[in-house]
């Protein structure tokens, strides 16, 4: 086996992946997106990343979960955003205990506002290890 060559594992063979991710999404109303899970039939979420502010979102709560209307399992539970500035910042959200604690097979998760930043967009990314393709 070449030591160099990477091109012939498998996702579930690496640890830490981009799960999911959204571009330009609006924080500027309440609602859910859904975030699709790539690769990956059971998967441990290890983080969620928002970053690349369009503007300050200080005071948007947000979270995911694996239903709509912030129900199902909370993978981060709602929370407010703090130190979200400018495109320079970024906010790790806390995970919740079912997410230190489970490995999820749910084939989307879905991304939450609960209280909107008017006009803001931002990315959003969901890292984690993939348990089983």
């Amino acid at each position: 086996m070449d030591a160099n060559a990477v091109g012939r594992e498998y996702p579930d063979g690496f640890g830490y992946k981009r799960l999911g991710f959204l571009q330009g999404q609006s924080i500027g109303s309440t609602g859910d997106t859904i975030i699709s899970v790539q690769d990956g039939t059971k998967y441990i979420v290890r983080q969620v990343t928002i970053s690349n502010f369009s503007a300050s979102a200080t005071g948007a709560d947000v979270g995911v979960h694996t239903s709509t209307g912030a129900g199902g399992v909370d993978v981060a539970d709602t929370q407010t955003l703090t130190g979200a500035t400018s495109t320079a910042s970024y906010v790790n959200l806390t995970l919740s205990a079912a997410a230190n604690a489970n490995v999820f097979t749910a084939p989307a998760l879905y991304f939450n506002v609960n209280a909107a930043a008017s006009g803001v967009t931002c990315d959003v990314a969901i890292y984690g290890d993939i348990v089983r393709l």
